[in-house]
Formats: C-alpha cells, sequence, structure tokens
C-alpha cells in the first residue's frame, strides 16, 4: 500500500485561491525600488528604422531597375547622398 494518504475534505476546505492571496490591511508594505531601462543608440536608431513602412513596389521597381542599369544617374546618386548626410 502507499504511504501517501489522500486529502480530507476538511483540508481543501481551507484553501485559499492565489487571486485572493495578498497583502493584509495594516501589514507592512516593502518598497522594492524602481526599475529602470536604458537604450542603446543602436537601440533608438532601429527603433527609428522600424517606425517607417515597408514600401514593397518601390522596392521591387528599383531593383528592377538596377538590374537592368538604369537606376544610377548622378541627380539619384546627389540625392541619395544628401539625404543621408540630413540623417546624421
Amino acid at each position: 500500500m502507499s504511504d501517501i494518504s489522500p486529502i480530507a475534505r476538511s483540508a481543501a476546505a481551507g484553501y485559499e485561491p492565489l487571486a485572493k492571496i495578498g497583502p493584509q490591511p495594516g501589514s507592512p508594505t516593502v518598497d522594492r525600488g524602481h526599475d529602470q531601462v536604458e537604450l542603446s543608440d543602436s537601440a533608438r536608431l532601429l527603433a527609428k528604422i522600424r517606425e517607417n513602412p515597408v514600401r514593397s513596389e518601390l522596392i521591387d521597381r528599383v531593383r528592377a531597375e538596377i538590374d537592368a542599369g538604369s537606376y544610377e544617374t548622378e541627380d539619384k546618386l546627389d540625392a541619395a547622398i544628401e539625404e543621408l548626410l540630413s540623417d546624421l
């Protein structure tokens, strides 16, 4: 036979679900400090990049132009350089 005895109904009657257990009125409180999060510059940059929606039609068109050799023009390169410099 087993040495473990069954749980009696009287023992289960005193069971309190965890949701009901909490600080009792008049019990001391504990100050556990405050959490703090610091974001790196890389994390801020990634967050900024993710804010911009992906324009798949534009990406597909530019890829096709690059494959055809018709994308790189002086005007487009100048515009890209100016845009990159304004982001810095």
